[in-house]
């Protein structure tokens, strides 16, 4: 099969746009989920003795080795490319350390970062003066580069396969597709490596599988729902969180079957789901055995108090009200600060006909109940409180389900409406992912210093201010050109398959 052949998909040119953008907008946080990737990596372990101190979340136990505060669900997948490149890493460490040694004593090494954070200062000359600033560079190039953008990717392929199915028009498909892209958090999120949208890939696959299943009379496949299930069970293997997402998931299912029978007959058919969900749910069991020497009690349990863990059981306390709010509001994490597109999820549906719908009305009941359950889970969980130094994140689970209710809206829009409404959604969502702050303190930083990728602005602050090329303004311009020439080449390059304007529509 040629190149010319491959590019005549138009999914295959959306999943490389998405592909090459995420990938252009990474950012080199080393996250804790890291850290686990980096022992399994090379030496095939979850134990993370070598970097105590490296971040707040690493703790030792009572076995003296030290272990991370959370699930290692998206450190298993992350340490895969890690894996396969740790003889480049290995070099590349070499390398650091031989620049440390040259210099002599560790007081000559020059660990400027001119950064406004403390912590990113005080972690950047830790690292630096071990060695390991290219080896950890490299790697959440790696992880961002080769787990997360294509994952998104894919999602975003995903979601224009639903628009397809419901009928909704090849070019009207794409551009939806794309405002899914980089119009909402997505966008955001996808810089580096983190256990939410791992949770936010599993529920939207779950979600796609069960939903095509239960649409009309007969019996749900049992192999299709087995793989429904072992994404729904992965949600909870990524993170705690992922039991809302997993009941809900199964509530979906059972309720379904029962308007089409006996509960009996329901709870008999959703056992390949149960049955599916075990696997990842015995795994994240047989990792917290091997950790912590127990299976059932969770990281949270054994890791020594931190902020807001004095509040209910480590953290989980009654729904504070003011998480509900700030969790959506918030200029510091808001799902729709972050996403404002996502508020069209909530306007009403009932002037237009039902046989018309993407979101159908009983998977949009599926979407509210989730969205409400989970909302409270995060408003209930205090740890929500810390999200002002990452950005909106504990609510990307809701993402594209919210997008599917909003996708009704968009989909009846005249092409001039939704030119108007897309383009400074995605110019806000761009901004924010490139800057990475505060919502307000993001449209500063970029009015004052204009287009700047996340991991260039890295390498500017730890460089000198005069360095002959970062110092340019027109690199992040000559960069962002050039991938716009590949992506143009991309959609230009041969034919197209599958030109007819609709697709199957799936009348409920």
């Amino acid at each position: 099969m040629s190149v010319k052949t491959v590019l005549a998909s138009t999914k295959v040119k959306i999943f490389l746009t998405c592909w090459i953008l995420y990938s252009l907008h990474f950012a080199t946080n080393v996250v804790r989920e890291h850290y686990p990737a980096f022992s399994l990596a090379e030496h095939g372990t979850l134990q993370v003795d070598e970097y105590y101190g490296f971040h707040p979340d690493i703790f030792r136990h009572t076995d003296g080795h030290c272990y991370i505060n959370n699930n290692v669900g998206c450190s298993v997948i992350g340490a895969i490319p890690l894996l396969i490149f740790d003889p480049v890493l290995d070099k590349l460490e070499d390398i650091g350390k031989q620049k440390v040694a040259a210099r002599g004593a560790q007081k000559n090494l020059d660990t400027t970062y001119r950064t406004k954070y403390p912590m990113r200062r005080k972690f950047f000359k830790l690292v630096k003066e071990r060695g390991l600033e290219l080896r950890f560079g490299a790697s959440t190039a790696l992880t961002s580069v080769l787990v997360m953008a294509p994952l998104s990717a894919l999602m975003v392929v995903l979601m224009y396969h639903i628009l397809l199915l419901r009928g909704v028009g090849r070019t009207r498909a794409i551009w939806l597709a794309l405002l899914f892209a980089f119009g909402t958090p997505v966008f955001f999120r996808t810089a580096y490596l983190n256990h939410n949208m791992m949770v936010m890939y599993a529920v939207f696959i779950a979600f796609y599988l069960l939903w095509r299943q239960l649409d009309g009379d007969s019996a749900p496949k049992p192999r299709v729902l087995l793989i429904a299930g072992f994404f729904a069970g992965s949600t909870l293997f990524f993170d705690y969180s992922g039991v809302i997402p997993l009941l809900t998931l199964y509530g979906y299912l059972f309720f379904s079957r029962v308007t089409k029978g006996s509960p009996v007959n329901a709870f008999r058919e959703s056992l390949p789901f149960v049955i599916g969900a075990v696997p990842p749910v015995l795994f994240l069991l047989y990792t917290q055995w091997t950790m912590f020497g127990n299976p059932i009690l969770p990281a949270q349990y054994w890791m020594p108090k931190v902020n807001f863990t004095d509040r209910g059981w480590r953290g989980m306390d009654l729904p504070a009200l003011d998480l509900y709010i700030s969790n959506l509001f918030s200029n510091e994490y808001g799902m729709f600060t972050f996403g404002p597109l996502l508020i069209t999820a909530f306007f009403p549906i009932r002037f237009y006909r039902q046989e018309r719908f993407i979101l159908p009305r009983k998977e949009r009941r599926f979407v509210f109940v989730f969205f409400i359950l989970f909302l409270t889970f995060c408003a209930a969980n205090q740890y929500s409180r810390m999200q002002f130094n990452t950005g909106f994140r504990f609510l990307a689970p809701l993402v594209p389900l919210l997008y599917l209710a909003a996708s009704d809206h968009l989909n009846r829009l005249s092409g001039k409406w939704l030119t108007l409404i897309s383009v400074p959604t995605i110019f806000h969502s761009w901004v924010l992912s490139m800057v990475r702050e505060p919502v307000i303190d993001s449209w500063r930083q970029f009015l004052r210093e204009g287009i700047m990728f996340p991991w260039l602005r890295v390498l500017k602050l730890t460089n000198p201010p005069d360095h002959p090329i970062l110092s340019s303004p027109f690199l992040p311009l000559s960069i962002l050109l050039f991938c716009a020439i590949l992506i143009f080449g991309i959609w230009r390059f041969g034919g197209v398959r599958g030109m007819s304007t609709t697709s199957e529509n799936v009348p409920r």
